[in-house]
């Protein structure tokens, strides 16, 4: 499988200071939304638990476990169906029953909840970088719509619910705003430097001019649960662009 691009982070970071160095002097952006109220939910997958854990910004986290990949982003042999040419969406990373599944990047979370064959799953946007990461197949997710969140973050347990062989967590990036799959691995093993770059000014300044384009339009502050994945392509048996069948 290809990458998508040779590094969607160099492109959007690029991008970034670009307009920065033409937009007018920096000022420290507008304070991070604060975490909402928590409702009452009586969802069984959800716990109004809060962990977070102080991740070194100059090393390569796996959002689980120790990131063994169990099966790569791209065409394969699907493990249930069988069906050959099956495109799957993310990388699936092994893990034990309740491993914390963290959080790598600040962001906002835009969606929890059951999601067709992912099972329970947690999407969060990443303002500074216009991303979406996705998480799957847990048992349990401790954070809700609209809340944000800091790197470090555990936002649920793994475990295998929707359609899966075993315990393990699905992992998918997106790139807003037309929802392009990003080669999650390549994506891990950038984030150091994503971190990085988010403290400079005209990456906050992006972040910032992101969240107010979210604030306009936020998710309900309630899980989705939906029988279907929800993601480009439909079921994406056909591959986005930047994927070549193995």
């Amino acid at each position: 499988m290809t990458s998508p691009s040779r590094s969607v982070k160099f492109l959007v970071i690029a991008a970034l200071l670009t307009a920065a160095a033409q937009a007018p002097a920096w000022s420290k952006p507008a304070a991070k939304p604060a975490a909402p109220a928590r409702p009452s939910i009586s969802d069984p997958y959800y716990r109004p638990w809060l962990m977070w854990a102080p991740l070194r910004d100059d090393m390569a986290y796996s959002p689980v476990g120790m990131g063994l990949v169990t099966s790569n982003a791209g065409y394969r042999t699907h493990p249930v169906t069988g069906q050959h040419g099956s495109f799957h969406s993310g990388v699936d990373l092994s893990a034990k029953l309740n491993d914390k599944v963290y959080c790598l990047l600040d962001g906002i979370v835009t969606r929890v909840g059951w999601r067709g064959n992912l099972g329970v799953a947690v999407e969060v946007y990443h303002p500074a970088f216009n991303l979406s990461t996705i998480t799957g197949h847990m048992n349990a997710y401790f954070v809700l719509p609209n809340q944000w969140i800091r790197r470090g973050t555990v936002v649920g347990y793994a475990g295998s619910t929707g359609r899966s062989t075993g315990v393990h967590v699905h992992y998918t990036v997106l790139l807003w705003p037309d929802r392009q799959y990003v080669d999650p691995m390549a994506f891990l093993k950038e984030v150091p430097d994503y971190v990085k770059a988010m403290k400079t000014a005209g990456v906050q300044m992006a972040a910032a001019r992101n969240i107010e384009a979210f604030k306009k339009a936020p998710p309900k502050a309630v899980p989705t649960h939906t029988d279907k994945d929800d993601l480009p392509e439909g079921e994406a048996e056909a591959a986005p662009p930047g994927f070549d069948a193995l």
